[in-house]
């Protein structure tokens, strides 16, 4: 039985490194391969077959947060789910 690995960071970053890093998370789901990895250390992750996704988004008091959760098995025959998500950019004021 494999070891259990954490990685786990946490900073203040700008929207454009923030869309950079969602958009290698991106690749990484495409590729079939996750690196992630900082002074701490490093994880590398395979996701493939179906992943469970949970987003929740809250706006309180002028603090807002938005959680994304992926997970998934190394070997999984769950089925497709049928529910559907919209995420959409905001419209663009003139």
């Amino acid at each position: 039985m494999e070891k259990e690995t954490r990685f786990k960071f946490e900073s203040t970053q700008d929207a454009d490194t923030l869309r950079r890093y969602l958009e290698a998370i991106t690749a990484g789901f495409a590729s079939g391969e996750l690196r992630l990895g900082s002074r701490e250390g490093e994880v590398v992750l395979h996701p493939s077959g179906m992943l469970g996704f949970l987003v929740e988004a809250r706006s309180m008091g002028g603090r807002m947060k938005l959680h994304l959760k992926f997970s998934w098995r190394e070997s999984s025959d769950e089925d497709v789910g049928d529910d559907t998500l919209t995420i959409a950019p905001g419209g663009q004021e003139s």
